[in-house]
């Protein structure tokens, strides 16, 4: 094999190549291998796949970067990363380095991000410029609930607060909240940047997943949402926060506020993944950072269920604060190809 390769940006005509690849060179019966309804939700952008590729002297496939666009605005679109792979001992080392630099060069994105990253892949990240680091994990816990068949809970349960600052309202679908958060100033300049479209797509228009919507107000000002999921196992039901859009100084205080959901309910717990929370405001009220308490395990694998706690690593090239939750990225997705 000669050491050339083109590196471009994936054509629809590569999906069939680029799921193989997935399929031999990344992980057998991974769920973008054979689904192509979630292939194509996550990676079909217009007339091109959001991917892109190496390619060897007779045209075969040898490395692949996927990421996910938040937008096509010019100057502030930013990107998330995906699958990351390039076969081994090819003849070019640096060859994943120069897919990354394909995609700064050629995409006007503001910053990268990406959630879910192999800790073998941190030091090529730091490397690079990125800043890496692994989400905290913090879950609530519901001290009604009689039996816990998701979670194990600490040996004491912290009462979560009876009423809250911010005001939560269950929104049928986004397109109230998304109108109030583009008029809004913080989101001007908000990291990431997101657009409407975006949200649409991932959250509303999701092929799989069903997303509750939670409208935050603050004295009936609009102060941004919260996207949530239910998860459930051997007839137990939790909530996981999946991402809250606020002002970055509002976020952990929201977060707190929000395991009020706890009362009167049937959730186990709520939880959340994300970087840049202030862990004492939480841990000091109704939360427990998982990390911190050897007996607490909350699952992050439901597809298939999995007892165990997992950590979550992180990277970035923005260099201000940045909150990342688990929403950002490919990481809240399905594992399993959905049955016909």
């Amino acid at each position: 094999m000669r050491s050339d390769f083109n590196i471009r940006f994936a054509k629809t005509s590569d999906r069939n190549s680029i799921m193989s690849f997935i399929e031999n060179h990344w992980s057998k019966g991974h769920v973008l291998a054979h689904d192509h309804v979630l292939f194509d939700f996550q990676h079909l952008e217009n007339d091109r796949l959001s991917f892109v590729v190496a390619l060897d002297s007779e045209g075969m496939l040898v490395g692949v970067l996927g990421y996910i666009s938040y937008g096509y605005k010019k100057d502030n679109q930013d990107i998330a990363l995906a699958l990351w792979k390039v076969i081994p001992n090819l003849p070019d080392p640096h060859l994943g380095v120069k897919l990354i630099h394909f995609l700064q060069d050629n995409l006007s994105a503001r910053y990268m991000h990406c959630v879910g990253v192999n800790k073998s892949v941190l030091g090529i990240y730091k490397y690079l410029g990125f800043k890496v680091g692994m989400l905290d994990h913090f879950a609530a816990f519901n001290t009604s609930c009689k039996k816990f068949k998701i979670a194990v809970p600490p040996s004491r349960i912290k009462a979560t607060p009876n009423e809250s600052t911010y005001e939560f309202s269950e929104m049928a679908s986004l397109d109230a909240s998304l109108k109030e958060l583009y008029e809004s100033v913080f989101y001007k300049e908000k990291i990431p940047y997101k657009t409407e479209d975006f949200f649409i797509r991932r959250y509303v228009k999701h092929p799989y997943f069903s997303y509750i919507f939670h409208e935050v107000t603050l004295k009936d000002v609009f102060q941004g949402f919260i996207v949530s999921r239910e998860v459930k196992h051997d007839g137990g039901i939790a909530l996981r926060i999946i991402e809250v859009v606020s002002q970055n100084e509002k976020i952990t205080n929201i977060i707190n506020d929000f395991a009020t959901i706890l009362k009167d309910s049937a959730y186990e717990y709520v939880d959340v993944y994300a970087s840049g929370l202030d862990e004492n405001i939480l841990t000091s009220k109704g939360y427990e950072k998982i990390s911190d308490v050897a007996d607490i395990v909350v699952p992050e694998y439901f597809q298939p269920f999995e007892m165990k706690n997992v950590d979550i690593h992180y990277v970035t090239s923005a260099k201000k604060t940045t909150i990342l939750f688990k929403g950002d990225g490919d990481q809240d997705r399905p594992n399993f190809k959905k049955a016909v």
